[in-house]
């Protein structure tokens, strides 16, 4: 009987002496486990031998196949991992045109070739794909856009500085190609991560959906600006044929991408509290940059013609920059004293730069005088009219004391509110909008009021509206002895004494900010509405005044606080009869009218 082939047989091997070729084949195994060796040493007929072999070729191939796949899975080329690529022609790697796992049969993102391509882009894709929003007016933006902006003015003050002076040289070249290429990724995460996520307004709602903003932003000219300003022109000085001098040429699309920097001027002007300080900045930058163009011209025509050649040129001396931007600004102001023009290209040189300064420059002045203009006009109205009250007073033979508490009232008032008439400015908002701003500044104040503690809200939403600030001088009288009630007042600032006494000169107590007092007055109980005490300011003092008629204006649509109020002035006139020891009559606290009170004095009714 034949042999097994030595190819399928796996247990004739040199290693083993024990078994070889000259060995005969005997029925005996060598351990009663291994039944695969006792199998091929059994006398076997051709068909179980032909059936033996076609199973161990089988098997042979599968073991194959497993490890050339197991291999595959070892060896896939991550994004993060090795660059190295593998052709056709290595057959020996498992990744190799010979084998039935094919490169195309990768996933996309983890072929070799295309890994390579997303590998510059993968922190800009990873970065894209966040899902996050921004808000305009957030600070974060506010302190992103301050970055971005100073960019734009790094190009556009370096960009002519290098094409014109000798600042550029091959030794400091990689410095300034470091600076270019940081602002680049900094306008580059900018035009394709900040700007997608910005939220927009329509129809009066924010959006917030990411598709639709990125759709908002591809659609305006801003987008398309912001991508021609990215385009990478500089790098054709790379390719041989080009020289290093002309980088910054090549660079001037950056400057394209001034939308930027009117953004970040409009959103300081409306975050700081001084917006005209903002827009004198902005147009000063304007004629500095102008002044800095002339700067750099001036220096490239004097080039051209040969330094020192005649008295217009510069003469070499110096440091060429800072002499040039003097030359620039007497010629842009037309100070003059300049040296002449002694050619044609010098002619038309001096010719454009004095219209510059006749039309630009006499434009940007007159928007700064506008911009001082406006920003004073409210302390020149309030000069104008405190100048001709006092005229008139004069006029009228007013004693000076008088006149003198008159342009106190005026000063005072003009240091704390800055307008002589706050009503004019809350007037032009529309009623909502004055009802919040009227809320915010009042509201704490009114809730302190004990007669209206327990009202509706939206009472104390009307009454706000109606309270009244009134500026009272040292030693003014708020009300007086004897007078009918028919206001309550509420210190805002400063301090009010209650004078009374035999000779009432005599100072019963001090009321400081947040005091109330005449509240119950605006009820008037019959016979309890007139006031038994003076009230004086005891030095500058804002007080809010409630009238009574805006009171009854307000409380009419309110059946439920009028029942209310009434029961809390006879609680309130019932204190106060306990302080001053004695009894107020029964048909007063049954009456529907109200008198004066506060708990922060002592009521005299």
């Amino acid at each position: 009987m034949d042999r097994i082939p030595p190819q399928y047989d796996y247990y004739n091997t040199t290693d083993e002496p024990w078994l070889s070729d000259n060995m005969p084949i005997t029925n005996e195994s060598s351990s009663g486990s291994d039944e695969l060796y006792s199998t091929f040493t059994t006398p076997v007929s051709p068909i179980e031998q032909s059936t033996s072999l076609n199973a161990i070729k089988l098997m042979d191939k599968l073991n194959e196949q497993c490890s050339k796949e197991r291999n595959k899975c070892e060896n896939y080329v991550l994004p993060s991992s090795s660059s190295m690529s593998f052709t056709d022609a290595d057959s020996s790697h498992p990744l190799s045109a010979h084998s039935r796992f094919q490169l195309s049969d990768m996933p996309l993102e983890l072929q070799p070739e295309k890994s390579l391509k997303k590998r510059s882009w993968f922190f800009l894709a990873w970065v894209t794909s966040l899902d996050f929003i921004i808000e305009p007016q957030s600070f974060c933006y506010v302190a992103w856009l301050s970055l971005v902006t100073m960019c734009y003015l790094y190009n556009c003050w370096v960009i002519p500085l290098r094409i014109t002076f000798p600042y550029q040289t091959p030794e400091n070249l990689w410095k300034w190609m470091l600076l270019d290429y940081c602002t680049d990724a900094i306008n580059l995460l900018d035009t394709f991560v900040i700007k997608p996520r910005i939220m927009y307004l329509k129809d009066g709602f924010w959006v917030r959906d990411l598709k639709l903003i990125e759709v908002n932003y591809l659609e305006k000219l801003q987008s398309k600006l912001d991508i021609i300003s990215l385009l990478p022109a500089d790098f054709i000085c790379l390719t041989p044929g080009f020289t290093s001098e002309m980088l910054p040429l090549m660079r001037l699309n950056r400057i394209i991408k001034i939308q930027t920097f009117w953004e970040f001027f409009d959103h300081f002007d409306s975050v700081l509290s001084s917006p005209y300080v903002v827009r004198v900045t902005r147009t000063l930058t304007y004629m500095v940059y102008l002044v800095h163009l002339n700067a750099c011209a001036y220096y490239y025509v004097s080039v051209k013609e040969g330094l020192a050649t005649n008295n217009w040129v510069f003469n070499g001396q110096g440091n060429a920059y800072i002499r040039c931007f003097f030359f620039a600004t007497k010629t842009a102001t037309s100070i003059g004293k300049n040296p002449h023009p002694e050619n044609e290209a010098e002619y038309l040189f001096m010719t454009a730069s004095w219209l510059m300064g006749v039309f630009v420059f006499a434009i940007l002045i007159g928007q700064i005088r506008d911009i001082i203009a406006t920003a004073t006009r409210s302390q020149t109205e309030y000069r104008k009219l405190q100048d001709e009250t006092l005229e008139y007073l004069r006029k009228l033979n007013i004693p000076p004391r008088i006149r003198q508490r008159v342009e106190q009232w005026f000063s005072f008032t003009w240091e704390q509110q800055r307008t002589l008439d706050e009503n004019r400015i809350l007037d032009s908002l529309p009623h909502k909008m004055k009802t919040d701003v009227a809320i915010n500044v009042h509201m704490k104040t009114l809730n302190k009021v004990q007669l209206f503690k327990d009202c509706d809200k939206a009472l104390l939403r009307e009454l706000v509206l109606k309270l009244r600030p009134i500026l009272y001088l040292p030693g003014d009288y708020i009300c007086r002895k004897g007078e009918v009630g028919k206001e309550m007042y509420i210190v805002k600032t400063g301090q009010v004494q209650v004078v009374g006494g035999e000779h009432d000169d005599e100072v019963l107590a001090t009321l400081t900010e947040g005091s109330v007092f005449g509240e119950i007055s605006l009820l008037s109980l019959c016979g309890t509405n007139r006031r038994t005490a003076d009230v004086r300011s005891h030095g500058f003092s804002n007080i809010f005044v409630l009238s009574k008629e805006d009171l009854n204006e307000a409380i009419k649509f309110y059946p439920n606080a009028q029942e209310i109020l009434k029961r809390k002035a006879r609680e309130l006139i019932q204190q106060n009869a306990a302080r001053e020891h004695r009894q107020i009559p029964n048909e007063l606290l049954q009456d529907d009218h109200y008198g004066n009170s506060t708990d922060n004095l002592m009521r005299v009714l």
